[in-house]
């Protein structure tokens, strides 16, 4: 008789090892495929990449040190770029209201997380506080070369996170409305879209136009005590602009839109604030460009908002503030239908 059969308890037992064996063998198998199915997997997510905001970042531009805010989401490959500037003597953290003021701007960083947006918020001259436009009459106007700064920005957000070149936007209120008139003007091919808040162009402008076409919102209030809608003198020596009007058809007949515009009076939501809005579109433009503008009725000096509603003694010096709409929601559905 085999040894075998003599013992047959002993080789049930080999055998079930042997299986055992190759059951783990297996299962680490499996599992070593899916961790390296993973490694391998194209995932937008780059855990090496800080996301959210990211507070006081710095950049050298012609030998100084430049600061910026940047929000990045979860996915920022082929990310849209929306560049935030502030007025004149305000700031950054002004704008995302990390210094305890209301501030409308502060809704964009809702709408780049849920619409994966890349947000940049630079901060103007030290000093000044302040955007070089093209306004050459303005007493407050700094001298940096903040178009440089912001193509060397663009360059960088474009080689670290791989985001959209076609879909590069800016948003600005007073001076940086008027700084957001200059980048259209002057790298107009880097620019997809722009929106001036209470800001128009410049008589005096020290600006080279250009006739590439680029789509542009404004939001202007009739009653504001800064700029005047009609044009003419800013206060406090900024320079003499051009009529809202005025502006307006300057970027009608460069982007070759209608020039007959689609007219809605929108809801007038707060009955409170004394102002209403008219809403003028000009659609059809050459390389599927637009002009839109939002004619704050009764409006100051002001960035509308229904969330963000500035204190009644900061109106006294500003006028009023629209509550019929969101400035940034009006901003953000306007931009995200343009690409170059």
């Amino acid at each position: 008789m085999s040894s075998s059969a003599k013992n047959p308890p002993q080789r049930k037992a080999a055998n079930r090892y042997v299986l055992y064996k190759k059951t783990i063998v297996k299962n680490l198998t499996s599992i070593l495929f899916l961790l390296l199915l993973g490694c391998n997997k194209n995932d937008d997510s780059s855990p090496d990449l800080e996301k959210g905001l990211l507070k006081n970042q710095s950049i050298s531009i012609a030998g100084a040190d430049r600061n910026y805010h940047m929000f990045i989401p979860n996915n920022p490959t082929n990310a849209p770029v929306v560049f935030l500037f502030h007025g004149n003597g305000g700031s950054s953290d002004d704008m995302l209201g990390l210094t305890n003021i209301k501030a409308p701007y502060k809704i964009w960083l809702n709408i780049a997380s849920q619409e994966n947006l890349i947000l940049v918020v630079p901060n103007g001259t030290v000093g000044s506080r302040g955007w070089n436009d093209c306004r050459n009459d303005a007493a407050t106007n700094p001298t940096s070369n903040d178009v440089l700064f912001i193509n060397t920005l663009l360059d960088f957000v474009k080689a670290k996170y791989n985001s959209n070149n076609s879909k590069v936007y800016t948003v600005g209120t007073s001076n940086g409305g008027h700084f957001s008139i200059r980048l259209a003007q002057e790298i107009p091919n880097r620019i997809t879209a722009f929106a001036s808040i209470v800001a128009s162009n410049s008589v005096n402008s020290q600006c080279t136009s250009s006739t590439i076409k680029v789509s542009a919102l404004f939001m202007n209030g009739t009653d504001d005590p800064i700029l005047p809608y009609n044009g003419g003198q800013m206060a406090s020596n900024r320079g003499e602009v051009f009529s809202t009007e005025n502006t307006i058809t300057y970027w009608v007949q460069r982007n070759e839109t209608i020039t007959t515009p689609e007219v809605s009076n929108l809801t007038d939501m707060n009955t409170n604030d004394g102002s209403t809005v008219t809403k003028s579109l000009y659609k059809n433009g050459g390389n599927g460009t637009e002009v839109v503008l939002y004619k704050i009725n009764n409006g100051g000096h002001t960035e509308p908002s229904i969330a963000e509603r500035y204190s009644s003694i900061f109106l006294l010096a500003v006028g009023k503030q629209n509550g019929d709409i969101e400035m940034a929601n009006e901003v953000w559905n306007f931009f995200k239908t343009k690409s170059k």
